[in-house]
């Protein structure tokens, strides 16, 4: 779902309670302006609220909950509190049912995760909101109060909701780190190697806020996408490829190239537009109103100009109001067990898209027309 009543959300998974002073204490390096209690939320009655950037009304809220984390929206009718919860975004604003599902199927780079959706018992929510958090003092008009400011910065409050979630990650009840909208899973030291290795580079972190996962179609076409850009406000990127001619890191790379060549803001990247990539190969982007696999979002689809036919469902760019239908979801794990695909070290000489100048599209001369 698109960002409203909150603009960022994480996570952290549990495998036994912590109790609301606990956390209280983990986090004192932050203002807290307050306790918020939950007059029908038993499972959540709680809410620790702490000051960011208190001049535009922005507040951290902390919420501890005694269940697992509900993978799914629930119904309406027998359970309303948790669907009205998720239609809320209050899972956080980009989450979307099925999310620790993925995320659990798709991460690579912790090499002894546990079973993290039978090993956690309960969660804690880190959301940041502008709008709630704080009672008004004046009768303002609800829907006169703007949802985001605008010097709004997106980079700014995750790194904010990183450093809540780290500090909260070192005790001992706490099993990994999860973001819901990125669907990314990481314990404490994977999390802290990703989070210094970007710092060294003078890079943001997204292999720590966002996720690259791989489906194989049953024309033994792979679709390797980004799953996260949304928390930048940018569209995430997918690349439909051959699986017989391409190594699976290289495309990983060139994704994420993309990826922060859009976080960097200098231009777009539209249909039509190409980028030397994988391959040896020019790669076609294609702007799709919605993706090839969950979460339904707005994607740059990719795709290899070597002259091979692209089977015509993986070159269909969606509409929004069309009725969502993702691919199967399931995990070629033979094909991933013969490709080292998501890193278990952060090692620079591994990482070329994290240049100083990663990308380079070339763009279609208009003068030619």
């Amino acid at each position: 779902m698109a960002k409203g009543l909150f603009t960022q959300g994480m996570c952290v998974l549990l495998r036994r309670p912590l109790e609301l002073d606990e956390i209280q204490s983990r986090l004192n390096q932050f203002q807290l302006a307050g306790r918020q209690e939950s007059l029908d939320d038993e499972d959540s009655p709680e809410t620790l609220i702490y000051d960011f950037r208190p001049e535009v009304g922005g507040h951290l809220l902390v919420t501890p909950s005694s269940i697992p984390w509900p993978d799914d929206m629930g119904d309406p009718d027998e359970s309303p509190e948790r669907f009205v919860a998720w239609s809320l975004g209050q899972f956080g604003p980009l989450a979307f049912p099925g999310c620790l599902s993925r995320a659990c199927d798709q991460t690579r780079h912790w090499d002894d995760m546990p079973d993290i959706q039978s090993e956690h018992t309960c969660h804690i929510r880190f959301l940041i909101s502008y709008v709630l958090g704080t009672e008004e003092e004046d009768d303002e008009d609800e829907d006169d109060l703007p949802l985001v400011p605008d010097d709004y910065e997106a980079i700014d409050e995750l790194h904010f909701l990183t450093k809540a979630v780290a500090a909260v990650l070192e005790a001992p009840e706490a099993i990994c780190y999860f973001n819901p909208g990125g669907e990314v899973l990481c314990d404490e030291n994977v999390l802290r190697q990703g989070l210094n290795h970007a710092w060294n580079l003078e890079l943001p972190p997204l292999d720590m806020w966002t996720n690259v996962r791989v489906y194989v179609d049953d024309n033994r076409f792979a679709i390797m996408d980004t799953v996260g850009n949304g928390q930048f406000d940018l569209p995430d990127m997918e690349a439909v490829f051959p699986l017989s001619e391409y190594v699976a890191e290289d495309v990983e790379r060139f994704l994420r190239h993309a990826s922060l060549y859009l976080l960097a803001g200098d231009e777009e990247v539209t249909t039509g537009d190409t980028a030397d990539g994988p391959g040896g190969q020019t790669w076609l982007a294609m702007e799709c109103d919605q993706s090839l696999s969950d979460p339904p979002r707005p994607t740059i689809r990719w795709i290899p100009e070597d002259g091979r036919n692209i089977p015509e469902h993986l070159l269909d760019p969606g509409t929004i109001e069309e009725d969502f239908t993702s691919l199967d979801d399931d995990v070629d794990e033979a094909f991933l067990d013969d490709h080292e695909f998501g890193s278990s070290e952060f090692d620079p000489s591994g990482t070329e898209y994290l240049d100083p100048e990663p990308f380079d599209p070339d763009k279609p001369d208009d003068e030619d027309d």
